[in-house]
């Protein structure tokens, strides 16, 4: 695990959304699984802005989420709505190579099976772009997770639901179901990154980091990805790393 720490939050996102446009560059048909909130959001403006300054070509690219709320989320969902709004509205992505999970489905567990196998039709992740939560917990894999899940349904933690309902760009009544890639389909994945940002997440990044790898703090399972980095602003970062 490779820690990147940038001096401030807009420091740390043009060092994602720069990162994110290399890979593009180097792999057209790049298949990413990318994340909702307030620090990916932060990614998406500085991409949009750079593709405005000079355009990479996207339009390859296939799109994954990393996880989604279940209804009363919006048939397209919540979080994938973000991921519409700041990021393929503007990159030209065929819809076709675009796979929100559909959150309407009658059998979630069906559903998580099949997206499951679509990720391995498309020959598995190229790059999981993830944030970190703050009991440290990636995607919706919450702790205590298990480092052999795959793609499924969970439930999310009371703590998870509140903090989501912090984000002022949501609106509306928020599930405490959702469906998530599983801690092995992002272990899987040939590259992870992990954005962190802020000085709440001080404490458990320094867990992720350097604490025991445990279900208790899902993000430790990161460290034994062989190419994962951590990108962290300064408030961030915890102390001696």
């Amino acid at each position: 695990m490779r820690l990147v720490v940038a001096s401030d939050a807009g420091q740390l996102a043009d060092a994602a959304a720069t990162l994110v446009r290399d890979r593009v560059r180097g792999r057209p048909t790049l298949a990413m699984a990318v994340p909702a909130g307030r620090t990916p959001r932060r990614m998406y403006a500085r991409l949009a802005a750079l593709q405005a300054e000079a355009p990479v070509e996207f339009s390859g690219l296939r799109v994954f989420a990393v996880d989604e709320l279940c209804p009363p989320a919006p048939p397209d969902g919540y979080f994938w709505r973000q991921i519409r709004t700041e990021l393929l509205a503007w990159a030209g992505v065929p819809r076709d190579r675009c796979h929100p999970f559909a959150v309407d489905a009658p059998d979630p567990a069906a559903m998580c099976e099949a997206y499951e196998a679509r990720i391995a039709a498309v020959g598995g992740l190229d790059l999981v772009m993830l944030g970190l939560g703050p009991n440290g917990h990636i995607a919706s894999n919450e702790p205590p997770a298990a480092p052999d899940s795959r793609t499924r349904p969970v439930r999310l933690l009371e703590a998870t639901v509140a903090y989501i309902l912090t984000d002022e760009v949501l609106q509306g009544a928020v599930s405490d179901r959702a469906v998530t890639l599983g801690v092995a389909t992002i272990l899987a994945a040939r590259e992870v990154v992990l954005l962190v940002a802020g000085a709440a997440k001080r404490e458990i990044l320094a867990r992720v980091l350097d604490g025991p790898v445990t279900g208790d703090v899902p993000a430790s399972f990161l460290r034994s990805h062989p190419a994962c980095t951590v990108l962290a602003d300064r408030d961030a970062r915890p102390e001696g790393s």
